[in-house]
């Protein structure tokens, strides 16, 4: 019998530091991101973006609209992802070829720009077994 432990156990170092993921396109890869957990509950990165957003809203608007709503809108959700979730990458480039520097400008750019490699990016976030201790010891040959 599996202990769930085993099956739901986080790592420290993928939750806080992120992992790596290829992206591929036609089985090939083609850059690599670093994503942190898109799951509030184990990302502290996104609770704080989210406190930032609920403050700007008070002083924008007098009024504290719901975040998680506000989430809801894909342009939203990528200044999310760009702050608070993908970390760094490689390969990333711009339509002339030049590599980008992965900051949350670029980050939030590419992900407007792109949707389909948003969409992968995204999947990787959300995947919550890519933040298991146990895919950490796996990936390493434990």
């Amino acid at each position: 019998m599996t202990s769930v432990y085993e099956l739901f156990e986080t790592s420290e170092s993928a939750v806080t530091d992120g992992i790596w993921c290829a992206i591929e396109h036609q089985g090939q890869e083609i850059c690599r991101i670093r994503v942190r957990s898109a799951d509030r509950d184990l990302n502290p990165e996104i609770r704080k973006f989210m406190a930032t957003e609920a403050a700007k809203s008070v002083k924008e608007r007098g009024s504290l609209e719901n975040v998680m709503d506000m989430l809801a809108d894909p342009q939203m959700e990528h200044r999310l992802f760009a702050h608070a979730i993908v970390s760094d990458w490689e390969g990333i480039t711009d339509q002339a070829g030049k590599a980008l520097k992965c900051t949350p400008k670029n980050v939030e750019k590419v992900l407007n720009d792109l949707p389909l490699l948003a969409r992968q990016i995204k999947a990787k976030a959300y995947s919550w077994t890519n933040f298991r201790k146990v895919f950490e010891q796996e990936a390493v040959g434990n």
